[in-house]
């Protein structure tokens, strides 16, 4: 897995009113397969990256994502400037910041990395309540 060549996978069926389509960013190559691993298993598409740049630029190529999953701490843009850049840029579109550090996780706006496929899921699914994107209301 290349931090460069973000990928999608896990095509949710043509039937379905809402696809879960999720960006995760994370530095750590071990986390972008967990979480695209899980989002896969759970039938969601995941685009993954290592950059906050890369991630709005998927956001713009990609308007059928109905969450951003963002690391706090990566180098260059962090998760921080990360949300900043997508509220100004996409206003409608969630991002959920994550860390592994507890003591900033205590701070109301970012959660504590989830380590399981299940948390990931659930994650996904509490924060992706809105409708797709570019679809009609």
């Amino acid at each position: 897995m290349q931090a460069s060549q973000p990928y999608m996978t896990g095509a949710a069926p043509l039937t379905s009113v809402h696809r879960h389509v999720v960006i995760v960013v994370d530095d750590d190559v071990n986390v972008r397969r967990l979480f695209h691993d899980a989002l896969d298993a759970a039938g969601m598409s995941a685009l993954v990256t290592a950059s906050g740049e890369e991630a709005l630029r998927l956001a713009l190529t990609h308007p059928d994502t109905c969450v951003v999953l963002a690391d706090v701490r990566m180098p260059q843009m962090d998760g921080w400037d990360l949300e900043r850049e997508m509220r100004r840029m996409a206003p409608e579109l969630p991002v959920v910041l994550v860390t592994a550090d507890r003591l900033l996780s205590i701070r109301g706006s970012v959660r504590d990395k989830p380590v399981s496929a299940d948390e990931i899921e659930a994650l996904v699914r509490t924060s992706c309540t809105m409708p797709t994107r570019g679809e009609p209301d």
